[in-house]
């Protein structure tokens, strides 16, 4: 990488991380926490991610050559990317229909893409540097280690790391304490030594989901009470919920306002994304369903259910 480049590059993930567009200063309540250890060795809990895109094949441009997936499926309007040739992990699907997604609407805050360690992570932000490509942000988040841009429709998108679980911090109510702190890159880049970027790694997974929502009160209900993931972090404008203890795989916020309306359906972004559930799992929260208001599509072994703020989950029994 030429000294210039990387020099400007370090400036703008400095501005970045400064005006990074969230805060998880996470503050927990008196509300239970789920206080378990999280193992590294868990099943992935969110399965892919389908995006409504304008443009499929500039799309494929960016999530193949920039990001570093892989196409196993395409036709002429949807295409299914994966990080190990195998697993889908990412859906495209392009119609005419679709039009921007209106600003301070409910619906995706960023998807993250969980890399397997601090050099995937390193040898990802030189490959974006050498690539030109902007990006929002760089930050150390206590648990995590994360960067941060958008695709060629404004789609958010993380790329990270996990510390040990071990190294995770919790507040005196048992939930994860989080941070936005600028990523220290000597340190992150100093981990490439020769490795060379070939796209993303095998192990790399969908690791969380973050959500613009409309009502707290009203995802709490749902994600918690009704299909059964715990809190993990929560203050009045952030609800972080997660299975197995991890730091989150659904992230809400209301930091755009609260009673955000949900975009139009053929809106460009989130159309859906997945959560793999235990068969015990699955029944209990079908049963919370079936006693609801709530709008879903069910049998023994697969669900289609819209949250409260017009996001819809599509939930497997994973065997």
């Amino acid at each position: 990488m030429k000294s210039m480049q990387l020099v400007l590059f370090i400036i703008i993930l400095a501005a970045g991380a400064v005006a990074l567009y969230f805060s998880l200063n996470k503050k927990g309540t008196s509300e239970e926490m789920n206080t378990a250890t999280y193992s590294a060795s868990q099943e992935p809990r969110i399965g892919y991610v389908e995006l409504q895109v304008s443009d499929l094949a500039r799309s494929l441009i960016f999530y193949e050559e920039l990001i570093g997936f892989t196409v196993i499926e395409k036709d002429e309007r949807t295409a299914t990317l994966t990080a190990d040739g195998v697993v889908p992990q990412l859906i495209l699907r392009e119609e005419e229909s679709y039009v921007p997604r209106p600003v301070r609407t409910t619906g995706l805050y960023h998807f993250a893409i969980l890399v397997p360690t601090r050099q995937d992570l390193a040898l990802s932000l030189v490959h974006l540097a050498d690539s030109g490509y902007p990006l929002q942000g760089a930050s150390d988040h206590q648990y995590s280690e994360a960067l941060y841009l958008s695709d060629p429709d404004d789609n958010g998108i993380e790329i990270y790391t996990d510390r040990n679980s071990n190294e995770w911090q919790r507040d005196n109510n048992g939930g994860y304490v989080g941070a936005t702190k600028q990523l220290v890159l000597e340190g992150l880049l100093a981990e490439i030594k020769d490795a060379e970027w070939t796209g993303l790694p095998s192990g790399t997974r969908i690791g969380h989901i973050h959500l613009q929502a409309s009502d707290l009160k009203a995802s709490e209900h749902f994600y918690v009470e009704t299909l059964g993931l715990d809190i993990v972090a929560k203050n009045a404008h952030m609800l972080f919920v997660s299975k197995d203890a991890y730091h989150h795989h659904i992230g809400m916020n209301t930091w755009s306002g609260q009673g955000l309306p949900k975009p139009p359906e053929h809106s460009l972004g989130l159309k859906q994304f997945t959560l793999h559930f235990t068969q015990e799992e699955y029944d209990r929260a079908l049963a919370k369903l079936e006693q609801s208001a709530y709008s879903y599509r069910a049998d023994n072994h697969e669900m289609t259910v819209t949250d409260p703020s017009g996001n819809s989950i599509l939930i497997f029994v994973k065997e």
